[in-house]
């Protein structure tokens, strides 16, 4: 059977299909959104912990990359480019709402790997209070620090991709990085009395 020309072909790659959205394919950017709708909203949810709120800033990013897409470099990756759209969305919002994001640390607490689940109710309370513990330290962290973090650890985005992600130089990625996760460590141990 012939194919039609809007059919995706299966592993089309994404700069035949960035040219064909920015032609005006419906099918094409479609595609782009079904590839990488998901990571988009982790990104939203990372930032607004809402799961209405999330679904609207990931829609918000995709239309606004729709609009764009003739600005995409296609020599970059694509995800990083809506990673920032989202990552601006989400700020805008928080200027509008003049509060903190507040952010998704699940996956701070699965990449540390630090407290399993565990059948002894004791030690569950104390993996349930440390994640408090470590939940609240992230929400005090300022927007710069959760946004790295974000997508180094939820996203596992490398310095540079972070960098094009944020729109500044990876050497800022790695020092906003480093200043999180020490910030981070000194709010923990504050609330917990331990040492650094």
């Amino acid at each position: 059977m012939p194919r039609r020309k809007t059919d995706i072909e299966p592993a089309e790659d994404e700069t035949a299909l960035v040219l064909r959205a920015r032609r005006g394919d419906s099918v094409a950017f479609g595609e782009i959104v079904r590839r990488y709708q998901r990571a988009v909203y982790r990104v939203a949810y990372g930032y607004t912990r809402n799961t209405a709120d999330a679904d609207d800033l990931a829609q918000e990013t995709f239309v606004n990359a729709y609009r764009a897409i003739s600005r995409f470099r296609i020599s970059e990756p694509m995800f990083p480019w809506l990673a920032r759209i989202a990552t601006n969305l989400a700020f805008s919002l928080h200027r509008r709402r003049k509060r903190r994001p507040e952010s998704s640390i699940e996956p701070l607490l699965e990449a540390g790997k630090q407290w399993g689940v565990d059948d002894d109710p004791a030690r569950h309370a104390e993996n349930r209070e440390r994640e408090s513990h470590l939940a609240e330290a992230f929400g005090e962290l300022s927007s710069e620090h959760q946004a790295v973090l974000l997508l180094r650890v939820m996203e596992g985005l490398t310095y540079d991709e972070i960098a094009r992600a944020l729109g500044v130089p990876a050497g800022t990625v790695m020092s906003r990085l480093a200043r999180a996760r020490t910030d981070l460590r000194a709010r923990l141990a504050k609330r917990t009395g331990e040492s650094k």
